[in-house]
């Protein structure tokens, strides 16, 4: 246990600390929900709030009682990090608190394979709170219980209203907004690989998963979809897709006029479903991609230049994701290109999880370092973390704890977050060293690495003898993990 200075995430803008350590048995107070989630006692302590300010948080710890000014929920999550820390003492200390981005997110890709259970996600819940995220996205495809069409993601473990409606009111409790994130255009293959569906698909084979948005059958059908969604969830915003949908244009919608129109309509389609969502007054988010023609050979960006600037996009958050390595500069252009044009935005870097076991914790921080650097220097005001279980989810969420905690301390304090893991979860620091080998590309690539770069797909592991993969590391910094 660390008795030095205090360690809080994200680092606080001032932390005065006197030295003296009060003895602590528990609150008078605090909210039976919160003493129950994280295991707090009922004790003499009181929580005393003296003031509300939406620009910084005041935390005065003193012997038997705690005083805050300011934000309530990251008050709170600051002296839940305290006693679960320290747990029966409790330091003198005064604490400053002030967030840079006020839309503080993550997105988890629960339709994958991997979908967890409601108590998974109430645990992610607790810790997204306790790290002062405000934002929880869940990437559903198909899992969403639509009554209108029952036979969606029935076979593939689609949530209940029930389970889905606890997971909410769970988030609400903590003060986090759980919203969902739609695919309406692309990435639709799971729905229109049924035979109910398939006849709505823009190309042939469905499984390319773009929908043909010039049949009116296809278009009711997805604002059904999206209606159902909207009158669901309680919060305000809504993500409605529109990502890597390259195949738009190219199959029957190309049959009638012979010409290549993916960009109008893809514009046309989406100013129907912004509509949609603002009717009932809700904020649509839109991975931003296809709107700046990126990740597109130039033959083909030529074509979607122009998108960009369509008014449609100004009643849109987009979401400008990127996962690439890049220095910051990069990632500031890269930015301007929307705040330039007058367009809303959050930046959506990623955590290297998907097409593997275990997350590339080397190209995922640097990722986030460079991202979330430009976006605070821009003055973006938030980003949604993402983590993706492309090929089946074989990355456990437990996985992604660390680097989730580490996004929030780059985005919000000094970037320094080992030892903040080491001291806020309580694990042993050579169990971190071991996450950090594991987390390391070269620690399984070795010899494919001329071949497959960065990218690592987790089917090589399988073909390969763990034993003799161990032996490429280094016998130093082996030995260092053993007691």
């Amino acid at each position: 246990m660390n008795r030095g200075r205090p360690i809080l995430v994200p680092e606080p803008k001032k932390i005065r600390f006197s030295g003296r350590w009060y003895n602590f048995n528990g609150f008078t107070n605090m909210s039976s929900f919160l003493m129950k989630e994280f295991g707090v006692s009922l004790g003499r302590w009181e929580i005393v709030r003296e003031g509300v300010d939406v620009d910084r948080v005041y935390i005065v710890v003193e012997e038997n009682r705690v005083r805050f000014y300011g934000d309530e929920r990251i008050a709170y999550a600051t002296i839940l990090q305290l006693v679960k820390q320290y747990r029966d003492r409790l330091p003198e200390v005064e604490i400053e608190e002030k967030m840079s981005f006020r839309f503080r997110g993550f997105h988890l890709d629960v339709a994958r394979g991997g979908v967890p259970t409601v108590e998974t996600l109430k645990k992610i819940l607790r810790l997204l709170f306790l790290l002062k995220y405000n934002y929880f996205a869940l990437y559903l495809e198909d899992l969403f219980p639509w009554n209108k069409y029952p036979d969606i993601g029935v076979l593939r473990g689609r949530y209940t209203e029930d389970e889905l409606r606890e997971v909410v009111e769970y988030g609400l409790k903590l003060g986090i907004e759980v919203f969902p994130s739609l695919e309406l255009c692309g990435h639709m293959e799971n729905i229109l690989l049924l035979p109910s569906y398939s006849m709505l698909s823009e190309w042939w084979h469905p499984r390319e998963g773009v929908i043909n948005v010039i049949d009116s059958k296809a278009r009711e059908f997805v604002h059904n979809l999206l209606e159902e969604v909207l009158n669901f969830f309680p919060g305000k915003y809504i993500h409605i897709g529109g990502d890597e949908v390259w195949a738009l244009g190219r199959g029957r919608s190309l049959d009638i006029p012979r010409e290549f129109r993916g960009p109008q309509l893809y514009e046309e389609y989406y100013r129907e479903l912004i509509s949609i969502v603002r009717s009932k007054g809700k904020i649509p988010m839109i991975w931003g991609d296809m709107i700046m023609s990126a990740y597109m050979r130039e033959d083909e960006a030529r074509y979607w230049r122009k998108l960009i600037e369509s008014s449609i996009w100004r009643d849109t958050i987009i979401v400008n994701w990127d996962y690439g390595v890049n220095p910051k500069n990069y990632f500031v252009e890269k930015i301007r290109i929307l705040s330039t044009r007058g367009l809303k935005q959050v930046v959506a870097p990623g955590l290297w999880n998907w097409n593997r076991f275990y997350p590339d914790f080397i190209t995922a921080l640097s990722n986030i370092e460079s991202f979330l650097s430009a976006a605070r220097e821009e003055g973006v005001e938030g980003f949604l973390i993402t983590a993706w279980g492309d090929d089946g989810a074989e990355c456990l969420f437990s996985f992604l704890e660390p680097l989730l905690l580490a996004s929030i301390e780059i985005a919000e304090g000094t970037g320094e977050w080992e030892d903040k893991w080491v001291s806020l979860i309580g694990e042993d620091p050579k169990v971190l060293n071991v996450r950090k080998i594991f987390g390391k590309v070269s620690t399984v690539v070795h010899r494919w690495r001329e071949y497959w770069g960065i990218w690592l797909p987790k089917h090589i592991l399988l073909k390969t003898d763990i034993l003799k993969l161990v032996k490429y590391y280094s016998r130093e910094d082996i030995e260092k993990l053993v007691p």
